[in-house]
């Protein structure tokens, strides 16, 4: 994988289109979570791949650990943006779908109660809650691409976690959403 990483870097475009058959996909569902909107999500997935063709040759190494790191680190920058640009939260709903979408989509409603819960948790503990809980990041990992300490992301995860608890559900375990 590193020899991928090398070779993007150098502007390979087979290259390129491998590192986003792998990637393209676990960035779209992280992005999805944290705007809780699917086509906002598909517009910032390719925004984060045009980033990393134009930007690979700034990567300074080729371990692919990191580079999974710098583009998921380009996702959330992107994310940021977008939360900055509207600061205003959208919230799926089952009745927004049609009945094709649903049949398409046989565990949409969990889908959608994640992304609707998700959508009340404030952007500065979503983002690593996702992170840590959804795409399995290490606290080291994730305090690399959010350039904050170890404790700091932590932190950030446990309060994510504790409002979900305390704002998201109720006192027998059924959600508000």
């Amino acid at each position: 994988m590193d020899d991928v990483i090398a070779k993007l870097k150098d502007g390979d475009e087979a290259a390129f289109k491998e590192v986003m058959a792998m990637y393209k996909k676990p960035i779209f569902n992280y992005l999805s979570l944290l705007l809780g909107d699917r086509q906002q999500a598909e517009e910032l997935t390719q925004d984060t791949f045009v980033k990393v063709y134009f930007k690979a040759r700034t990567l300074k190494t080729d371990n692919a650990q990191a580079a999974k790191s710098w583009i998921y680190t380009i996702a959330t920058n992107l994310a940021r943006s977008e939360f900055r640009k509207r600061r205003i939260r959208q919230v799926f709903s089952l009745s927004d779908l049609n009945e094709s979408e649903a049949s398409y989509h046989p565990d949409i409603e969990g889908k959608l109660l994640a992304e609707q819960l998700l959508a009340m948790v404030p952007d500065k503990w979503r983002v690593p809650l996702v992170m840590k809980e959804m795409d399995n990041f290490s606290f080291e990992e994730i305090a690399l691409m959010l350039n904050k300490p170890i404790g700091t992301v932590k932190s950030l995860v446990f309060r994510g976690k504790d409002h979900l608890k305390k704002h998201c559900l109720s006192p027998e375990g059924e959600s508000h959403a």
